[in-house]
């Protein structure tokens, strides 16, 4: 799903790990830990009601018909955060499961959950806005096996009884049953994971957390989809300690991201094979870098100019000289452009 976004404006992308409430426990503060380095990367792997008769008002002989006013179109800004990345069990076991994505690793934990997860089940994970889903599949027929929503209690009624929630097929509402009493009972503050089933039927309360990391380019086509921002708070192997509102998040050099600076903000785009990363200095709203990486397209008309993909869509970098990076390049295989604060040409580089 391309985002399109003004060019003046930055994009507002936030990664995070939320812990839900353990059944008849309080819920832990969210966030992410930071650790001394990251994780080690895995090897690659009803009927319808009848129609109402519009009431009909008669017009008079002499009455000349108004023009109805054009409507206006009004842009919808990206959510952000937004996640939506599936990856393979690289490793399990009762309450931990180690994934791999096309970006990097994906790690899940539980006290209460995640106790029957095989290697032939696929693992989806979607952030949109607030609101967390992890769907645990089985990879062959499709079929739902878990369904977990991590997000802020909307209640629909007074009586707190159901909630209103985002699901990756759209919002739906959710009778709480003999849960409504222990979410009620929380602050409206506290974010809570409920698992439901394929009809929609709550089956638990349950605590679940996640890590996820940016440690690479996707190198093949896939449905990935990320939106992030934060602020550099520390530089280390290599990676960049991204604080976001709600955690840290590390991305990797692997990324194509060079020479940011502790206190830098920064955000990060990526839509299926294509990578964008910000960084931001003195307040400024547009970039003072921006690194774009993606597989080497040339223009239609020659190699006078490279299209690589960003938030704002195709972008055209034009190519005075051709750079001698890209001499024994062929198109296809992945690259990272460096473009500067007016969107000049600063390097070009094969992704290692």
């Amino acid at each position: 799903m391309g985002l399109l976004v003004n060019s003046d404006q930055r994009f507002r992308f936030i990664s995070f790990s939320l812990s839900a409430l353990l059944l008849g426990s309080i819920l832990p503060v969210a966030g992410w830990a930071e650790t001394a380095a990251p994780l080690i990367e895995p090897p690659s792997l009803a009927e319808p009601a009848d129609p109402v008769e519009p009431e009909t008002i008669p017009v008079e002989p002499e009455a000349i018909p108004v023009e109805p006013e054009p409507t206006q179109t009004v842009a919808t800004a990206p959510v952000s955060p937004s996640v939506h990345v599936s990856g393979s069990i690289w490793r399990s076991k009762p309450g931990i499961v180690f994934l791999q994505t096309p970006i990097g690793p994906l790690s899940l934990s539980s006290k209460t959950t995640l106790r029957d997860v095989k290697n032939s089940q696929k693992i989806t994970l979607w952030v949109h806005g607030t609101t967390t889903v992890i769907d645990i599949r089985e990879r062959g027929a499709d079929k739902l096996v878990h369904r977990y929503v991590t997000a802020m209690p909307n209640f629909t009624s007074p009586e707190k009884q159901t909630v209103a929630l985002w699901t990756p097929d759209g919002e739906r509402s959710f009778a709480l049953g003999g849960l409504a009493a222990k979410i009620a009972g929380r602050s409206d503050e506290q974010p809570f994971t409920i698992e439901v089933d394929g009809s929609g039927t709550v089956r638990g309360l349950h605590d679940v957390q996640y890590d996820l990391q940016v440690n690479q380019v996707p190198r093949t086509p896939s449905s990935v989809h990320l939106l992030l921002n934060g602020t550099v708070s520390k530089l280390k192997s290599n990676y960049v300690f991204l604080k976001t509102p709600l955690g840290i998040v590390t991305v990797s050099g692997k990324t194509g991201i060079r020479n940011a600076k502790v206190g830098q903000e920064m955000s990060v785009w990526i839509q299926d094979r294509h990578v964008a990363i910000d960084l931001y200095q003195d307040g400024i709203s547009t970039p003072s870098r921006r690194f774009l990486s993606g597989p080497l397209t040339y223009a239609p008309e020659g190699q006078s100019a490279l299209i690589m993909q960003s938030p704002e869509g195709a972008q055209s970098i034009p190519l005075a000289q051709r750079p001698a990076a890209l001499s024994a390049l062929k198109e296809g295989l992945p690259i990272t452009v460096e473009l500067g604060r007016q969107g000049e040409l600063v390097d070009v580089r094969r992704v290692n």
